[in-house]
């Protein structure tokens, strides 16, 4: 997937949405597989319950981190900051370093 930094806002939020919308699906088949007492999965209910919470605790983190870096980057626009000055490879004037 490309994915690009400028994307429209509502563009993202409906790529979470999607994102949260999986992740809500996947804990429901989960749990429901639970309460309707599919075997493999009653024999292993504290990792149903673990599962299901990381599925969705991943994508609405991965919103929040998502959006802190974003924020620190229209911040740094502001500022109005475009260069970042770096030393040369080399100290001689002709830029050759023997």
């Amino acid at each position: 997937m490309s994915y690009t930094l400028f994307v429209t806002p509502l563009t993202w939020l409906k790529a979470r949405i999607v994102e949260l919308g999986a992740a809500l699906c996947t804990a429901g088949v989960l749990i429901g597989g639970l309460a309707i007492g599919v075997p493999f999965l009653r024999a292993r209910i504290p990792e149903v319950f673990l599962y299901s919470f990381c599925c969705v605790t991943a994508v609405l983190l991965r919103a929040v981190i998502d959006l802190a870096v974003r924020g620190v980057l229209v911040g740094v626009r502001l500022t109005g900051v475009s260069n970042i000055l770096t030393p040369s490879l080399s100290r001689y004037p002709a830029g050759v370093v023997r």
